[in-house]
Protein backbone atom coordinates (compact mmCIF):
# COMPACT_ATOMS: atom_id res chain seq x y z
CA UNK A 1 0.00 0.00 0.00
CA UNK A 2 1.31 3.47 -0.92
CA UNK A 3 2.18 5.67 2.07
CA UNK A 4 -0.65 8.14 1.45
CA UNK A 5 -3.19 5.35 1.29
CA UNK A 6 -1.72 3.74 4.42
CA UNK A 7 -2.21 7.00 6.31
CA UNK A 8 -5.78 7.26 5.01
CA UNK A 9 -6.54 3.69 6.12
CA UNK A 10 -5.08 4.39 9.55
CA UNK A 11 -7.31 7.45 9.83
CA UNK A 12 -10.46 5.35 9.49
CA UNK A 13 -10.40 4.81 13.27
CA UNK A 14 -11.62 8.34 13.81
CA UNK A 15 -14.20 8.54 11.00
CA UNK A 16 -17.98 8.31 10.90
CA UNK A 17 -18.71 6.21 7.81
CA UNK A 18 -22.00 5.52 6.07
CA UNK A 19 -22.39 2.65 3.60
CA UNK A 20 -25.33 3.20 1.25
CA UNK A 21 -26.83 0.03 -0.22
CA UNK A 22 -26.63 -3.38 1.38
CA UNK A 23 -26.06 -5.67 -1.58
CA UNK A 24 -22.86 -7.75 -1.58
CA UNK A 25 -20.45 -4.86 -2.04
CA UNK A 26 -22.14 -2.77 0.64
CA UNK A 27 -22.01 -5.56 3.19
CA UNK A 28 -18.34 -6.21 2.47
CA UNK A 29 -17.50 -2.48 2.72
CA UNK A 30 -19.37 -2.06 6.01
CA UNK A 31 -17.60 -5.06 7.54
CA UNK A 32 -14.15 -3.90 6.35
CA UNK A 33 -14.65 -0.40 7.74
CA UNK A 34 -15.88 -1.72 11.08
CA UNK A 35 -12.88 -4.03 11.39
CA UNK A 36 -10.63 -1.01 10.92
CA UNK A 37 -12.30 0.93 13.72
CA UNK A 38 -14.63 3.27 11.82
CA UNK A 39 -18.03 4.19 13.28
CA UNK A 40 -20.23 2.60 10.60
CA UNK A 41 -23.89 3.06 9.69
CA UNK A 42 -25.23 0.67 7.04
CA UNK A 43 -28.37 1.91 5.32
CA UNK A 44 -30.75 0.66 2.63
CA UNK A 45 -34.17 1.70 1.33
CA UNK A 46 -35.36 -1.91 1.76
CA UNK A 47 -35.82 -4.07 4.82
CA UNK A 48 -33.31 -6.94 4.59
CA UNK A 49 -34.18 -9.88 6.84
CA UNK A 50 -31.16 -11.56 8.44
CA UNK A 51 -28.74 -8.72 7.67
CA UNK A 52 -27.94 -8.14 11.35
CA UNK A 53 -26.31 -11.56 11.59
CA UNK A 54 -24.11 -10.94 8.55
CA UNK A 55 -22.38 -7.80 9.82
CA UNK A 56 -20.13 -7.04 12.80
CA UNK A 57 -22.15 -6.02 15.84
CA UNK A 58 -20.49 -2.59 15.81
CA UNK A 59 -22.29 -1.69 12.54
CA UNK A 60 -25.49 0.30 13.09
CA UNK A 61 -28.37 -0.56 10.74
CA UNK A 62 -30.88 1.83 9.22
CA UNK A 63 -33.18 -0.15 6.94
CA UNK A 64 -36.45 0.57 5.18
CA UNK A 65 -35.38 4.08 4.18
CA UNK A 66 -32.56 6.61 4.53
CA UNK A 67 -32.34 9.31 7.20
CA UNK A 68 -31.19 12.76 6.14
CA UNK A 69 -29.37 13.37 9.41
CA UNK A 70 -27.24 10.27 8.89
CA UNK A 71 -25.90 11.66 5.61
CA UNK A 72 -25.41 15.16 7.00
CA UNK A 73 -23.23 13.82 9.83
CA UNK A 74 -21.05 11.34 7.91
CA UNK A 75 -17.41 11.98 7.09
CA UNK A 76 -17.11 9.12 4.59
CA UNK A 77 -19.86 7.76 2.32
CA UNK A 78 -19.39 4.49 0.44
CA UNK A 79 -21.99 4.33 -2.34
CA UNK A 80 -23.50 1.25 -3.96
CA UNK A 81 -22.92 1.15 -7.74
CA UNK A 82 -26.70 0.97 -8.20
CA UNK A 83 -27.19 4.50 -6.83
CA UNK A 84 -26.91 7.30 -9.43
CA UNK A 85 -24.63 10.25 -8.73
CA UNK A 86 -27.66 12.56 -8.75
CA UNK A 87 -29.19 10.91 -5.68
CA UNK A 88 -30.34 13.49 -3.10
CA UNK A 89 -28.71 11.70 -0.18
CA UNK A 90 -25.33 11.72 -1.91
CA UNK A 91 -25.79 15.44 -2.48
CA UNK A 92 -26.60 15.92 1.22
CA UNK A 93 -23.39 14.15 2.19
CA UNK A 94 -21.29 16.14 -0.27
CA UNK A 95 -22.82 19.42 0.89
CA UNK A 96 -21.84 18.49 4.46
CA UNK A 97 -18.22 17.92 3.46
CA UNK A 98 -18.23 14.12 3.30
CA UNK A 99 -15.80 12.17 1.13
CA UNK A 100 -17.78 9.97 -1.30
CA UNK A 101 -16.22 6.81 -2.75
CA UNK A 102 -17.22 3.44 -4.20
CA UNK A 103 -16.39 0.01 -2.79
CA UNK A 104 -13.81 -0.43 -5.57
CA UNK A 105 -12.06 2.77 -4.44
CA UNK A 106 -12.16 1.58 -0.84
CA UNK A 107 -10.59 -1.75 -1.84
CA UNK A 108 -7.84 0.04 -3.80
CA UNK A 109 -7.01 2.21 -0.79
CA UNK A 110 -6.77 -0.84 1.48
CA UNK A 111 -4.95 -3.16 -0.94
CA UNK A 112 -1.31 -3.98 0.01
CA UNK A 113 -0.35 -5.20 -3.50
CA UNK A 114 -0.71 -3.86 -7.07
CA UNK A 115 -4.12 -4.09 -8.70
CA UNK A 116 -4.79 -5.08 -12.31
CA UNK A 117 -8.21 -3.71 -13.29
CA UNK A 118 -10.39 -4.51 -16.30
CA UNK A 119 -13.35 -2.47 -17.53
CA UNK A 120 -15.29 -2.18 -20.80
CA UNK A 121 -18.82 -2.67 -22.05
CA UNK A 122 -18.43 -6.31 -23.07
CA UNK A 123 -15.93 -9.02 -22.24
CA UNK A 124 -14.59 -7.54 -19.00
CA UNK A 125 -15.60 -10.53 -16.85
CA UNK A 126 -13.98 -13.03 -19.20
CA UNK A 127 -10.89 -10.87 -19.73
CA UNK A 128 -10.42 -10.40 -15.98
CA UNK A 129 -10.88 -14.13 -15.36
CA UNK A 130 -8.37 -14.97 -18.11
CA UNK A 131 -5.88 -12.43 -16.74
CA UNK A 132 -6.06 -13.89 -13.25
CA UNK A 133 -5.74 -17.42 -14.61
CA UNK A 134 -2.69 -16.58 -16.76
CA UNK A 135 -0.98 -14.99 -13.76
CA UNK A 136 -1.73 -18.09 -11.67
CA UNK A 137 -0.36 -20.30 -14.49
CA UNK A 138 2.81 -18.23 -14.37
CA UNK A 139 3.24 -18.89 -10.65
CA UNK A 140 1.81 -15.66 -9.23
CA UNK A 141 -0.95 -15.47 -6.65
CA UNK A 142 -3.63 -13.32 -8.27
CA UNK A 143 -7.14 -13.60 -6.78
CA UNK A 144 -9.97 -12.06 -8.84
CA UNK A 145 -12.90 -9.98 -7.60
CA UNK A 146 -14.87 -6.80 -8.14
CA UNK A 147 -17.84 -6.49 -10.47
CA UNK A 148 -17.30 -10.16 -11.37
CA UNK A 149 -19.36 -11.14 -8.32
CA UNK A 150 -17.06 -11.23 -5.29
CA UNK A 151 -16.61 -7.79 -3.68
CA UNK A 152 -13.08 -6.55 -4.24
CA UNK A 153 -12.73 -5.34 -0.66
CA UNK A 154 -13.49 -8.90 0.50
CA UNK A 155 -10.71 -10.25 -1.76
CA UNK A 156 -8.30 -7.60 -0.45
CA UNK A 157 -9.14 -8.25 3.20
CA UNK A 158 -8.96 -12.05 2.96
CA UNK A 159 -6.23 -12.68 0.39
CA UNK A 160 -4.41 -9.41 -0.22
CA UNK A 161 -1.54 -10.00 2.17
CA UNK A 162 -0.58 -13.28 0.47
CA UNK A 163 -1.16 -12.12 -3.13
CA UNK A 164 1.28 -10.83 -5.73
CA UNK A 165 -1.49 -8.99 -7.56
CA UNK A 166 -5.24 -8.52 -7.13
CA UNK A 167 -7.27 -8.62 -10.35
CA UNK A 168 -10.52 -6.67 -10.51
CA UNK A 169 -13.37 -6.31 -12.94
CA UNK A 170 -14.64 -2.73 -12.71
CA UNK A 171 -17.91 -1.25 -13.99
CA UNK A 172 -18.52 2.35 -15.05
CA UNK A 173 -20.86 2.78 -12.07
CA UNK A 174 -18.03 1.84 -9.70
CA UNK A 175 -15.67 4.28 -11.43
CA UNK A 176 -18.03 7.22 -10.87
CA UNK A 177 -16.77 7.45 -7.29
CA UNK A 178 -13.18 6.18 -7.64
CA UNK A 179 -11.14 9.39 -7.74
CA UNK A 180 -7.70 8.01 -6.80
CA UNK A 181 -7.67 4.43 -8.09
CA UNK A 182 -4.34 3.65 -9.77
CA UNK A 183 -4.08 0.14 -11.19
CA UNK A 184 -0.66 -1.19 -12.13
CA UNK A 185 -2.39 -2.33 -15.32
CA UNK A 186 -5.68 -0.86 -16.52
CA UNK A 187 -7.54 -2.63 -19.34
CA UNK A 188 -10.47 -1.32 -21.40
CA UNK A 189 -11.89 -4.10 -23.57
CA UNK A 190 -14.26 -1.96 -25.69
CA UNK A 191 -16.96 0.70 -25.43
CA UNK A 192 -20.36 0.25 -27.06
CA UNK A 193 -23.71 1.93 -26.21
CA UNK A 194 -24.97 0.76 -22.81
CA UNK A 195 -26.21 2.27 -19.55
CA UNK A 196 -27.23 5.44 -21.37
CA UNK A 197 -29.91 5.92 -18.73
CA UNK A 198 -27.02 6.82 -16.36
CA UNK A 199 -24.78 8.60 -18.88
CA UNK A 200 -25.91 11.47 -21.15
CA UNK A 201 -24.21 9.98 -24.22
CA UNK A 202 -21.68 7.35 -25.25
CA UNK A 203 -18.77 9.80 -25.09
CA UNK A 204 -19.49 10.53 -21.43
CA UNK A 205 -19.79 6.77 -20.84
CA UNK A 206 -16.39 6.22 -22.49
CA UNK A 207 -14.85 9.03 -20.43
CA UNK A 208 -16.06 7.39 -17.20
CA UNK A 209 -14.45 4.12 -18.29
CA UNK A 210 -11.22 6.00 -18.99
CA UNK A 211 -11.09 7.25 -15.39
CA UNK A 212 -9.48 3.87 -14.72
CA UNK A 213 -6.34 5.26 -16.40
CA UNK A 214 -6.34 8.82 -15.08
CA UNK A 215 -3.97 8.35 -12.12
CA UNK A 216 -1.48 6.01 -13.76
CA UNK A 217 2.15 7.01 -14.07
CA UNK A 218 5.59 5.58 -14.80
CA UNK A 219 5.69 1.88 -14.02
CA UNK A 220 2.01 1.39 -14.91
CA UNK A 221 0.40 0.35 -18.19
CA UNK A 222 -2.86 0.86 -20.05
CA UNK A 223 -4.11 -1.93 -22.33
CA UNK A 224 -6.61 -0.77 -24.96
CA UNK A 225 -8.52 -2.20 -27.90
CA UNK A 226 -6.91 -0.76 -31.04
CA UNK A 227 -9.84 -1.99 -33.16
CA UNK A 228 -12.39 0.07 -31.20
CA UNK A 229 -12.26 3.83 -31.96
CA UNK A 230 -13.76 4.80 -28.60
CA UNK A 231 -10.97 3.05 -26.69
CA UNK A 232 -8.12 3.53 -29.18
CA UNK A 233 -8.34 7.30 -28.81
CA UNK A 234 -6.93 6.89 -25.27
CA UNK A 235 -3.72 5.19 -26.52
CA UNK A 236 -1.75 8.43 -27.08
CA UNK A 237 -0.67 10.57 -24.13
CA UNK A 238 -0.24 9.72 -20.50
CA UNK A 239 2.83 8.86 -18.46
CA UNK A 240 2.14 5.13 -18.36
CA UNK A 241 3.15 2.50 -20.92
CA UNK A 242 0.62 2.12 -23.76
CA UNK A 243 -0.18 -1.41 -24.92
CA UNK A 244 -2.74 -2.31 -27.56
CA UNK A 245 -4.49 -5.49 -28.62
CA UNK A 246 -5.93 -6.14 -32.06
CA UNK A 247 -7.44 -8.80 -34.30
CA UNK A 248 -6.49 -6.80 -37.40
CA UNK A 249 -2.99 -5.34 -37.18
CA UNK A 250 0.22 -5.63 -35.16
CA UNK A 251 0.59 -2.79 -32.62
CA UNK A 252 3.94 -1.34 -31.60
CA UNK A 253 3.48 -3.02 -28.21
CA UNK A 254 0.82 -5.42 -27.02
CA UNK A 255 -0.87 -8.55 -28.38
CA UNK A 256 -2.44 -9.37 -31.72
CA UNK A 257 -3.63 -12.10 -34.08
CA UNK A 258 -1.97 -12.57 -37.47
CA UNK A 259 -2.02 -15.44 -39.94
CA UNK A 260 -3.80 -17.74 -37.53
CA UNK A 261 -1.35 -17.12 -34.68
CA UNK A 262 -1.35 -15.00 -31.52
CA UNK A 263 1.69 -12.80 -30.94
CA UNK A 264 3.00 -10.69 -28.09
CA UNK A 265 5.45 -7.76 -28.22
CA UNK A 266 6.64 -6.13 -25.01
CA UNK A 267 9.84 -4.11 -25.08
CA UNK A 268 11.62 -6.31 -27.59
CA UNK A 269 11.01 -8.70 -30.46
CA UNK A 270 7.70 -10.41 -30.94
CA UNK A 271 6.88 -13.77 -29.35
CA UNK A 272 4.48 -16.34 -30.72
CA UNK A 273 2.03 -17.43 -28.01
CA UNK A 274 -0.13 -20.10 -29.68
CA UNK A 275 -2.38 -20.73 -32.66
CA UNK A 276 -5.77 -19.01 -32.66
CA UNK A 277 -7.42 -22.39 -33.12
CA UNK A 278 -5.88 -23.59 -29.84
CA UNK A 279 -8.19 -21.28 -27.89
CA UNK A 280 -10.62 -23.59 -26.11
CA UNK A 281 -13.38 -20.97 -26.17
CA UNK A 282 -14.72 -20.02 -29.61
CA UNK A 283 -15.62 -16.62 -30.99
CA UNK A 284 -13.99 -13.38 -32.04
CA UNK A 285 -14.97 -11.76 -28.76
CA UNK A 286 -13.09 -14.41 -26.78
CA UNK A 287 -10.07 -13.92 -29.02
CA UNK A 288 -10.17 -10.22 -28.14
CA UNK A 289 -10.54 -11.02 -24.44
CA UNK A 290 -7.54 -13.35 -24.58
CA UNK A 291 -5.41 -10.80 -26.43
CA UNK A 292 -6.21 -8.18 -23.76
CA UNK A 293 -5.36 -10.64 -20.98
CA UNK A 294 -2.08 -11.61 -22.65
CA UNK A 295 -0.93 -7.99 -23.02
CA UNK A 296 -1.76 -7.22 -19.37
CA UNK A 297 -0.29 -10.45 -17.99
CA UNK A 298 2.86 -10.04 -20.06
CA UNK A 299 3.43 -6.57 -18.63
CA UNK A 300 3.09 -8.04 -15.12
CA UNK A 301 5.70 -10.71 -15.82
CA UNK A 302 3.84 -13.75 -17.17
CA UNK A 303 5.48 -15.67 -20.00
CA UNK A 304 4.02 -16.79 -23.31
CA UNK A 305 4.08 -20.43 -22.17
CA UNK A 306 1.65 -19.66 -19.33
CA UNK A 307 -0.63 -17.86 -21.79
CA UNK A 308 -0.61 -20.83 -24.16
CA UNK A 309 -1.47 -23.28 -21.37
CA UNK A 310 -4.38 -21.14 -20.28
CA UNK A 311 -5.63 -20.80 -23.88
CA UNK A 312 -5.91 -24.58 -24.22
CA UNK A 313 -7.76 -25.22 -20.97
CA UNK A 314 -10.00 -22.17 -20.40
CA UNK A 315 -13.55 -23.31 -21.10
CA UNK A 316 -15.37 -20.00 -20.73
CA UNK A 317 -17.94 -18.68 -18.26
CA UNK A 318 -21.65 -19.42 -17.86
CA UNK A 319 -24.10 -17.36 -19.94
CA UNK A 320 -21.37 -16.09 -22.27
CA UNK A 321 -21.61 -18.00 -25.56
CA UNK A 322 -22.02 -21.11 -23.43
CA UNK A 323 -22.67 -24.27 -25.50
CA UNK A 324 -25.65 -25.98 -23.87
CA UNK A 325 -26.41 -28.97 -26.09
CA UNK A 326 -26.56 -30.32 -29.62
CA UNK A 327 -29.91 -31.88 -30.38
CA UNK A 328 -30.58 -33.44 -33.79
CA UNK A 329 -27.65 -31.59 -35.33
CA UNK A 330 -28.81 -28.23 -33.92
CA UNK A 331 -26.50 -26.33 -31.54
CA UNK A 332 -28.08 -24.44 -28.64
CA UNK A 333 -25.98 -21.59 -27.20
CA UNK A 334 -26.68 -19.54 -24.06
CA UNK A 335 -25.44 -15.96 -24.38
CA UNK A 336 -27.82 -14.46 -21.82
CA UNK A 337 -25.03 -12.07 -20.76
CA UNK A 338 -25.44 -10.45 -24.17
CA UNK A 339 -27.41 -7.59 -22.62
CA UNK A 340 -26.61 -4.88 -25.19
CA UNK A 341 -26.49 -4.50 -28.95
CA UNK A 342 -22.70 -4.58 -29.20
CA UNK A 343 -22.48 -7.88 -27.34
CA UNK A 344 -25.09 -9.51 -29.57
CA UNK A 345 -23.33 -8.27 -32.73
CA UNK A 346 -20.06 -9.85 -31.55
CA UNK A 347 -21.83 -13.09 -30.65
CA UNK A 348 -23.46 -13.34 -34.07
CA UNK A 349 -20.07 -12.81 -35.72
CA UNK A 350 -18.76 -15.78 -33.71
CA UNK A 351 -21.27 -18.33 -35.03
CA UNK A 352 -20.75 -20.42 -38.15
CA UNK A 353 -23.82 -21.36 -40.15
CA UNK A 354 -27.44 -20.16 -39.99
CA UNK A 355 -28.74 -18.75 -36.71
CA UNK A 356 -32.13 -18.67 -35.05
CA UNK A 357 -31.73 -15.71 -32.68
CA UNK A 358 -33.80 -15.20 -29.55
CA UNK A 359 -33.66 -11.53 -28.54
CA UNK A 360 -35.56 -8.99 -26.49
CA UNK A 361 -36.32 -8.27 -22.86
CA UNK A 362 -36.19 -5.05 -20.86
CA UNK A 363 -35.37 -2.40 -23.45
CA UNK A 364 -32.33 -0.16 -22.88
CA UNK A 365 -33.29 2.13 -25.76
CA UNK A 366 -30.03 1.50 -27.62
CA UNK A 367 -29.50 2.15 -31.31
CA UNK A 368 -30.47 -1.08 -33.11
CA UNK A 369 -28.89 -0.25 -36.48
CA UNK A 370 -25.61 -2.16 -35.81
CA UNK A 371 -27.68 -5.36 -35.66
CA UNK A 372 -29.15 -5.06 -39.14
CA UNK A 373 -26.16 -6.28 -41.16
CA UNK A 374 -25.33 -9.28 -38.92
CA UNK A 375 -29.02 -10.23 -38.98
CA UNK A 376 -29.13 -10.01 -42.75
CA UNK A 377 -26.00 -12.13 -43.17
CA UNK A 378 -26.43 -14.76 -40.47
CA UNK A 379 -29.95 -14.97 -39.01
CA UNK A 380 -32.58 -17.24 -40.54
CA UNK A 381 -35.20 -16.26 -37.96
CA UNK A 382 -35.40 -13.64 -35.20
CA UNK A 383 -37.70 -14.55 -32.33
CA UNK A 384 -38.61 -11.63 -30.10
CA UNK A 385 -39.53 -11.83 -26.42
CA UNK A 386 -40.33 -9.39 -23.65
CA UNK A 387 -41.07 -5.69 -23.42
CA UNK A 388 -38.67 -4.68 -26.18
CA UNK A 389 -40.45 -6.72 -28.88
CA UNK A 390 -42.40 -3.78 -30.38
CA UNK A 391 -39.36 -1.54 -30.85
CA UNK A 392 -37.15 -4.39 -32.03
CA UNK A 393 -39.71 -5.42 -34.64
CA UNK A 394 -40.01 -1.87 -35.92
CA UNK A 395 -36.29 -1.17 -35.88
CA UNK A 396 -35.18 -4.48 -37.43
CA UNK A 397 -37.96 -5.12 -39.94
CA UNK A 398 -36.53 -6.36 -43.24
CA UNK A 399 -33.18 -7.45 -41.81
CA UNK A 400 -34.41 -10.99 -41.05
CA UNK A 401 -37.72 -12.87 -40.77
CA UNK A 402 -39.26 -11.88 -37.41
CA UNK A 403 -41.60 -13.79 -35.12
CA UNK A 404 -43.17 -12.51 -31.90
CA UNK A 405 -42.76 -15.29 -29.32
CA UNK A 406 -43.50 -13.30 -26.16
CA UNK A 407 -41.84 -15.60 -23.64
CA UNK A 408 -38.56 -17.47 -23.62
CA UNK A 409 -40.42 -20.77 -23.26
CA UNK A 410 -42.42 -20.09 -26.41
CA UNK A 411 -39.33 -18.96 -28.31
CA UNK A 412 -37.51 -22.19 -27.45
CA UNK A 413 -40.52 -24.26 -28.50
CA UNK A 414 -40.74 -22.54 -31.88
CA UNK A 415 -36.99 -22.83 -32.46
CA UNK A 416 -37.15 -26.56 -31.70
CA UNK A 417 -39.81 -26.92 -34.39
CA UNK A 418 -38.10 -24.76 -37.01
CA UNK A 419 -34.38 -25.52 -36.58
CA UNK A 420 -32.56 -27.71 -39.09
CA UNK A 421 -29.33 -29.70 -38.73
CA UNK A 422 -26.43 -27.27 -38.95
CA UNK A 423 -28.39 -24.39 -37.39
CA UNK A 424 -27.49 -22.64 -34.14
CA UNK A 425 -30.19 -21.45 -31.77
CA UNK A 426 -28.66 -18.48 -29.98
CA UNK A 427 -30.09 -16.71 -26.94
CA UNK A 428 -28.39 -13.30 -27.09
CA UNK A 429 -31.08 -10.82 -26.08
CA UNK A 430 -29.38 -7.40 -26.58
CA UNK A 431 -31.54 -6.37 -23.61
CA UNK A 432 -31.67 -6.50 -19.85
CA UNK A 433 -33.66 -9.32 -18.25
CA UNK A 434 -35.69 -7.56 -15.60
CA UNK A 435 -39.04 -7.68 -17.39
CA UNK A 436 -39.35 -11.46 -16.96
CA UNK A 437 -36.35 -12.62 -14.90
CA UNK A 438 -34.38 -11.69 -11.77
CA UNK A 439 -31.21 -11.11 -13.78
CA UNK A 440 -29.31 -12.37 -16.82
CA UNK A 441 -28.16 -15.49 -14.92
CA UNK A 442 -31.76 -16.45 -14.10
CA UNK A 443 -32.69 -15.98 -17.77
CA UNK A 444 -29.76 -18.14 -18.87
CA UNK A 445 -30.58 -20.83 -16.31
CA UNK A 446 -34.17 -21.01 -17.56
CA UNK A 447 -32.94 -21.29 -21.15
CA UNK A 448 -30.49 -24.03 -20.19
CA UNK A 449 -33.24 -25.94 -18.42
CA UNK A 450 -35.57 -25.73 -21.41
CA UNK A 451 -32.85 -27.00 -23.74
CA UNK A 452 -31.91 -29.84 -21.39
CA UNK A 453 -35.56 -30.90 -21.44
CA UNK A 454 -35.47 -30.97 -25.25
CA UNK A 455 -32.28 -33.04 -25.09
CA UNK A 456 -33.88 -35.60 -22.76
CA UNK A 457 -36.97 -35.81 -24.91
CA UNK A 458 -34.89 -36.43 -28.04
CA UNK A 459 -32.97 -39.20 -26.27
CA UNK A 460 -36.09 -41.25 -25.51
Amino acid sequence: MESGMAEWAEGLRSRRAVVMGMARTGRAAAAALARRGAEVVATDVKEIPGLRGELPREVALELGGHREETFRRCGLLVVSPGVPATDRYIRLALASGAEVISEIELAWRLCPVPIAAVTGTNGKTTAATMLGAILEEAGFRAPVGGNIGRPLVDVVEREGQEADFVVSEVSSFQLEWAPTIRPRVGVITNVTPDHLDRHPDIHDYAAVKARLLANQGPGDAKVLNADDPLTARYLPGGRQAALAFSRRAAPAAGAWAEGGWIFLALGGGRQRVCAVEELAVPGVHNLENFLAACAAAGFLGAGADAMARLARRFKGLPHRMEPVAEVGGVRWVNDSKGTNVGATVMSLESVDGPVLLIAGGADKGSDLSPLREPLRKRVRALLLIGEAADRFEQGLRGAAPIERAGTLQEAVRRCAEAARPGDTVLLSPACASFDQFRDYAHRGDVFRGLVRALEKEAAR
